[in-house]
């Protein structure tokens, strides 16, 4: 029983050591420490085609370290849009908090 779930922690740690080590996931989960972001504002931020940073929002949220939400966003250009807003989890707050200190060395 005590090997299983050994085995079974190993695994979901492999997976979420996996999903946060690509360098654009990194930036995504830095970047949404201070704020909640949407997509294109992160393509903004990290100059990446938003395609690939949806991809990774997505990744990320499936792994539980960030979360979304519907909202509108203001602009005195233009009129409110739609668009959808990432937040760290608890688990994301807590893994940046890990990776901070870890690129502080």
């Amino acid at each position: 029983m005590d090997v299983k779930r050994n085995r079974e922690k190993v695994n979901d740690f492999y997976e979420l050591i996996h999903i946060a080590s690509h360098p654009i996931r990194i930036q995504i989960l830095l970047r949404l420490e201070s704020e909640k972001l949407y997509a294109s504002k992160l393509e903004e931020m990290l100059k990446h085609n938003r395609k690939i940073i949806s991809f990774h929002l997505s990744k990320l949220e499936r792994a539980g370290l960030v979360t979304s939400e519907y909202g509108l966003m203001t602009s005195a250009k233009t009129r409110p849009m739609a668009v959808r807003y990432y937040t760290l989890t608890p688990d994301g707050v807590k893994l940046v908090t890990k990776l901070k200190l870890i690129l502080s060395d």
